[in-house]
């Protein structure tokens, strides 16, 4: 049996049982689907967020450090990539006037080493005192923004994310267990017409995975429409709202769809359970095992 019969004789079980390969792409990709647009509005809701944050500055981060020791807040400036900025007599006027002589202001280019140096995590290695160095971002507040989304991602977003993807993978493997039991008859078709074990065992893994691409592509356009459903919900509102704490930014559209390395963690998910629960079934397809159920039928 050539691979290109393997891959017709899979496609076939997903035409012949039209039925239940649709039951199984709707279930499974209801569930991810669910999922994904979860983490779509989430990181379309910190996408949209950030622009009106970066709206001022053009994504630019500017933070005033006050320390008793300059030199190292200098330094730790250069570690991560920051640049010492002078202001003018007119900037710091708008700023409040002059500034003290411990104080030093830096420009970041790069959100997240900005986000590093103004979390002081590093303290144990540069050996200063965190709660006597004082940072501040002015401009602008896409450090709390950024700490914000940081937060609910780690507390809440990814664990709902993990025990999603375990209840869904679960129901997944069941629902694929569930298939391969009830081909008995088609495991006796094959095997007459003189295929082997591991042919057998090859077009059933194809049709899983042909199974899986589907659900994924379900999960996705599901995961898209609900998203587009809850942009559409609270679209006034969220205008409304980003406006009033953003009074001088530019109007953006608040789109609740966003992509992150998450989803494509969801989707690949999918393909790996389809894999382990046929190693869970693989008692399936021997000899002693179909003539049981043959003898049950």
């Amino acid at each position: 049996m050539t691979l290109r019969e393997i891959f017709r004789l899979s496609h076939r079980e997903l035409v012949a049982y039209r039925t239940r390969s649709v039951a199984t792409v709707v279930t499974v990709g209801a569930l991810f689907g669910l999922l994904l647009m979860i983490l779509f509005a989430v990181q379309g809701l910190e996408n949209i967020v950030f622009r009106y944050a970066r709206d001022a500055t053009g994504g630019e981060v500017f933070l005033v450090s006050d320390y008793k020791d300059p030199d190292l807040v200098r330094e730790r400036i250069q570690e991560y990539d920051g640049k010492i900025v002078i202001f003018s007599t007119e900037e710091l006027e708008k700023l409040g006037g002059e500034l003290p002589e411990t104080t030093v202001v830096a420009k970041f280019t790069d959100l997240k080493k900005a986000y590093a140096y103004y979390a002081k995590g590093d303290k144990t290695e540069w050996g200063y005192d965190s709660e006597k160095c004082q940072i501040e971002e002015i401009y602008s507040n896409q450090m709390g923004v950024y700490r914000y989304f940081r937060e609910k991602n780690q507390d809440l977003v990814w664990p709902v994310t993990v025990v999603l993807v375990i209840v869904s993978a679960f129901i997944l493997a069941f629902t694929m267990a569930h298939l391969i039991a009830s081909s008995t008859k088609t495991f006796v078709l094959y095997r007459s017409i003189g295929a082997t074990r591991g042919q057998l065992l090859m077009i059933y893994f194809v049709y899983l995975m042909e199974l899986c691409a589907a659900s994924a592509l379900f999960a996705v356009a599901v995961a898209l429409i609900l998203a587009g459903i809850l942009t559409a919900a609270f679209w006034n509102y969220l205008s409304t709202q980003l406006h009033e704490f953003y009074p001088e930014a530019s109007s953006f559209w608040p789109i609740l769809i966003g992509v992150n390395w998450r989803e494509m963690a969801v989707l690949v998910s999918m393909f790996m359970v389809a894999p382990v629960s046929f190693l869970l079934c693989l008692d399936q397809f021997s000899n002693k095992k179909i003539a049981q159920k043959l003898k049950g039928d």
